[in-house]
């Protein structure tokens, strides 16, 4: 039977649950995470942590797909803590964000892969927890060199481990055409590609030509920010995307944070200050506004649990 691996370990494919698709189990503060982490409270970091997934596990949610890379402060143990403490599976990732440290300009493509292909198989750092995905990041500045090679390298690393790469794109500029472009070169898999923010857009005919290349969305960043389209927005085009027969190849997330890392001397962490929410935005708001307007729950069903299961196990 298939298996998905999380940060406590690999469970059975069919225990995954109700999955949201692009989010950050702990905002762990960036680079800063590395160079001043005695600026934080880590051990109330991980209380809120808990505290929060607990929360999202008593209102439906069985598991998310962390995809904080090391350049925004991932913490694979703190993530294992917050796991086991919550009851709320986490699949952290490996690969880098959309600002790729000057190495990767140069070392040779192959080489990078090797790091990744060593935190999927090996582990992160000297923890143990093994990532289940491969997250890649362009945006408005687009692909240059350096990002075109941490594409190579993730694409490579996926191909030799059987991997789902997630990707943060530029939906608006239609990115996701190019990075599916590399990915293709490099010969990976469609059924392993997700291209993730697409809800960013409400360029229906460009998610479907997408859609029609083989991969999967993640229709996240519910409810929305600043100058992007809102939830009913998001909702609409998730919607005409459901009405044409796509739900098999969507997933819904926020890409948001359960908890943010609280700094010394605090109780807690400010808010993000457009999502009082948090993680629970698409069950109490998102998805009850979907049903409302027509979509199916066995739609629903399939977005949410279907969908991220098979991405996760690999399953054609």
């Amino acid at each position: 039977m298939a298996t998905i691996e999380t940060v406590l370990g690999p469970i059975e494919a069919a225990d995954l649950g109700f999955t949201l698709s692009h989010e950050h189990a702990i905002g762990a503060a960036g680079p800063e995470r590395w160079y001043y982490g005695w600026r934080f409270d880590w051990d109330r970091t991980r209380e809120r942590g808990i505290e929060a997934l607990k929360q999202i596990k008593a209102e439906g949610v069985d598991a998310l797909i962390d995809l904080t890379t090391p350049d925004l402060g991932r913490n694979a143990a703190l993530l294992a803590d917050v796991s086991r403490g919550s009851g709320v599976h986490i699949v952290a990732a490996t690969g880098m964000w959309r600002d790729p440290p000057r190495v990767f300009a140069t070392r040779d493509i192959d080489e990078s892969a090797a790091i990744f292909i060593r935190e999927i198989e090996v582990g992160i750092d000297d923890t143990g927890v093994r990532a289940g995905a491969i997250k890649v990041a362009n945006d408005e500045e687009g692909i240059s060199e350096a990002h075109a090679r941490v594409l190579r390298a993730a694409a490579r690393a996926s191909i030799a481990t059987g991997r789902p790469i997630s990707t943060h794109h530029w939906a608006r500029g239609e990115q996701g055409t190019e990075q599916l472009r590399i990915f293709l070169e490099e010969g990976v898999p469609v059924h392993q590609i997700c291209i993730g923010h697409a809800a960013d857009t409400t360029d229906v005919e460009y998610l479907v030509s997408l859609l029609e290349a083989g991969v999967y969305l993640s229709m996240d960043r519910y409810p929305g920010r600043p100058g992007r389209p809102g939830w009913q927005e998001r909702n609409a085009t998730v919607k005409a995307l459901v009405d044409r027969g796509w739900a098999h190849r969507l997933m819904l997330g926020h890409d948001g944070t359960a908890a943010r890392a609280v700094l010394a001397g605090a109780t807690d962490a400010p808010s993000d200050g457009y999502n009082p929410d948090g993680l629970l935005f698409l069950t109490r708001i998102g998805i009850p506004g979907l049903l409302a307007e027509g979509v199916a729950q066995s739609a629903i069903d399939e977005m949410m649990r279907e969908v991220p299961r098979r991405f996760l196990a690999g399953e054609r």
